[in-house]
């Protein structure tokens, strides 16, 4: 019997026993590797790198199997119910058609006995008409038959003399009166069918949208307040909203009761002063927004905005996030803010790809500006959740959503959870899907994300599970910017044209 051997592998470089194990470089090495290049790495003896891995492993799949696993479960039982929901919809969407079609063939058959009835009372009176006029013919016809008896009677018994009276009295004898023509013509039954067009049909049957049943909206206001493109627009009230174009350095207060301007704050010169790039308003009446070239979140008073009708303003600085250029800022509560930031200053259209961002990040401040989490990679910590993440919003469930441009003339919504897990991406919908080009965002009370479209014109709607809804909005003006507050939609088009709507939330 022949014992096999253990091969003991050493190290080509320095000859030490290759016992230890780098599991950033996956690689066997001794302690002299350890000293020389792998200090900072994660190494240690391989029976202690296998162990861990193993327990690591078991700890991985135990997370698996309760957690995830039940997570998955759970989801696959709301597909059950959502299947059950969507077969139950369907029924009842087939059965309205059903109806409203018998309705629609009973009206016809309805409308077809009234023109049958119309038809038979044209021919009643024909009838009459012909009836009365052969009784009248046969009453003459007896006249003259009763007539010509007597005579005939009379001829056979009569002399020259008497045959010579009976001729006088037959030409005496009064004729009956000519019959007119028409009299006795029959009033044909003319039939004229109507036209059968299918687009009549169908406007009268009525189509079937895939639409959301729960939304509806209608226009407010359409009014031409400035020039330019809208770079922000957001409402203090359901009647009053600031908003900038691009390139100004005034930020206007709309009046949509009067559909203009109801004051200007100017914020001095383009390039030096503390200029919004995006602003939002909080409960309390606190101005909140973005400085880009500043590298600050500021804020304003709102007594600073009263009681004039143009106000020079002193803003206070909140935070700065030096290096970061902030971008987009929205606020979930009066106690914390979300602020979107990137390494590099605004992009120029024209130069997109050259000055694209190295890093971009979503940032969680508290009210007194104090970072709180930072949003930066997908769930591989490795993989940048965004490109140019330029506004943000929030939804119900607490979600993260982020507008992403990708390129001078598109991007995406990425949604995050609210411990920054991606959760899904939205990329557009329909044959324009590649123009999917979003800048403005906001989501209301049921959980819906509102999209405006810039490119396509259009309002995108979306459940909270990024699930397309229906095209709300289409206009015919680029949309650059847009708000939700309370019931009243804002929307910020291009060459200085404002948009508003009246947002209903209906009962499911």
């Amino acid at each position: 019997m022949h014992c096999a051997q253990t091969v003991v592998e050493t190290c080509t470089k320095h000859g030490d026993l290759l016992d230890m194990f780098c599991v950033d470089c996956e690689e066997n090495i001794c302690i002299t590797c350890v000293q020389q290049n792998h200090r900072s790495h994660d190494w240690n003896r391989k029976n202690k790198i296998l162990d861990r891995l193993k327990s690591e492993l078991a700890d991985q799949c135990h997370l698996v199997r309760q957690k995830e696993i039940p997570s998955l479960q759970t989801e696959i039982q709301k597909i059950k119910r959502l299947k059950s929901d969507n077969e139950k919809e369907f029924a009842e969407e087939i059965e309205k058609i059903s109806s409203h079609t018998e309705a629609a063939v009973m009206s016809l058959h309805k409308l077809s006995k009234d023109l049958v009835r119309h038809c038979e009372l044209l021919k009643s009176l024909n009838e009459e008409n012909l009836e009365e006029k052969k009784k009248e013919i046969e009453t003459i016809v007896f006249q003259f038959e009763c007539s010509l008896k007597g005579f005939e009677e009379e001829i056979k018994t009569s002399n020259l003399s008497e045959l010579l009276q009976i001729k006088k009295k037959m030409i005496s004898i009064p004729h009956p009166k000519n019959l007119n023509k028409e009299e006795t013509t029959l009033q044909h039954i003319n039939f004229t069918a109507g036209e059968i067009k299918e687009n009549l049909l169908r406007s009268i049957l009525g189509k079937v949208d895939q639409t959301s049943r729960s939304v509806t909206v209608s226009k407010l206001l359409d009014a031409k307040i400035g020039i330019k493109r809208f770079k922000y627009i957001s409402p203090i009230s359901q009647t009053h909203a600031w908003c900038r174009e691009f390139r100004s350095s005034e930020n206007v207060l709309i009046d949509i009761t009067k559909g203009s301007k109801e004051m200007t704050c100017s914020f001095g010169e383009y390039q030096s002063a503390p200029i919004p790039e995006d602003i939002i308003t909080l409960k309390n009446g606190d101005n909140i927004y973005t400085w880009h070239a500043g590298h600050c979140v500021m804020k304003i008073s709102p007594s600073k905005l009263k009681d004039a009708e143009t106000v020079d303003i002193k803003v206070t600085k909140l935070v700065d996030i030096s290096p970061l250029f902030p971008v987009g800022i929205c606020a979930p509560s009066d106690n914390r803010f979300l602020v979107s930031a990137i390494d590099t200053p605004a992009i120029k259209r024209d130069s997109f790809t050259k000055d694209q961002p190295q890093k971009s990040v979503v940032i969680l401040l508290t009210e007194k500006g104090k970072i709180k989490k930072k949003f930066q990679y997908q769930n591989d910590n490795k993989t940048p959740l965004f490109i140019y993440p330029y506004r943000i919003a929030e939804n119900t469930n607490g979600d993260i959503c982020v507008i992403d441009l990708s390129g001078t003339n598109n991007g995406h919504l990425v949604v995050l959870s609210s411990s920054g897990r991606l959760k899904f991406q939205y990329r557009g919908t329909g044959p324009n899907k590649a123009d999917f080009d979003p800048r403005g965002i906001c989501c209301d009370s049921a959980g819906h994300i509102l999209l405006g479209d810039c490119n396509n014109r259009r309002v995108h709607l979306l459940n909270e599970k990024g699930s397309f809804l229906t095209y709300l909005i289409k206009t015919d003006e680029e949309l650059w910017s847009m708000s939700l507050f309370s019931t009243t939609l804002w929307i910020g088009g291009e060459n200085g044209f404002v948009y508003v709507y009246h947002y209903q939330l209906n009962d499911p």
